[in-house]
């Protein structure tokens, strides 16, 4: 999806290809992980072209994703997890690529789908819906972690 540039930012920022990485080195560091917790934002649509909604369930569930993150890292995690999301990241209004380097490259979040992943089937694995219905958006993210490695006091 990402070659194909449906969303206009490959190339273009420093989380997406060919910047972000490349597919083997993301399925390198996913197969350290054991767990995978899918994180969803849906909404409901008043038609198919209600696009205000849509973007404003993309925006939400950027924030939740980067508030899950900020959670992670208060608890001292950060280390043991990798957070992916949908769509590019949004922490600026314009990337610095490739003049300059990331402002934020500790809070800078990489799509599932950048990462190699295919949404629909991490989503099924999961046994989390992918479509919840006609007239419906969803936007999904993801933690990747070993829950036999997660102790906290």
């Amino acid at each position: 999806m990402c070659a194909a540039n449906t969303c206009q930012t490959y190339g273009r920022s420093w989380a997406c290809p060919p910047a972000c990485g490349s597919i083997e080195d993301f399925e390198r560091q996913m197969h350290e992980y054991e767990d995978c917790l899918v994180v969803q934002t849906v909404a409901e649509l008043e038609d198919d072209f209600d696009i205000e909604t849509m973007q404003e369930a993309g925006e939400l569930q950027k924030r939740r994703v980067l508030d899950l993150v900020e959670a992670i890292e208060d608890a001292g995690l950060s280390a043991q997890t990798m957070t992916l999301t949908a769509g590019t990241c949004t922490l600026c209004a314009a990337c610095t690529y490739p003049d300059a380097p990331c402002r934020f490259p500790d809070k800078r979040l990489v799509s599932m789908e950048a990462a190699g992943l295919v949404v629909s089937e991490v989503c099924e694995l999961a046994a989390v819906p992918y479509n919840h219905g006609p007239l419906t958006i969803t936007y999904s993210g993801c933690v990747l972690y070993n829950s036999s490695q997660m102790v906290t006091d």
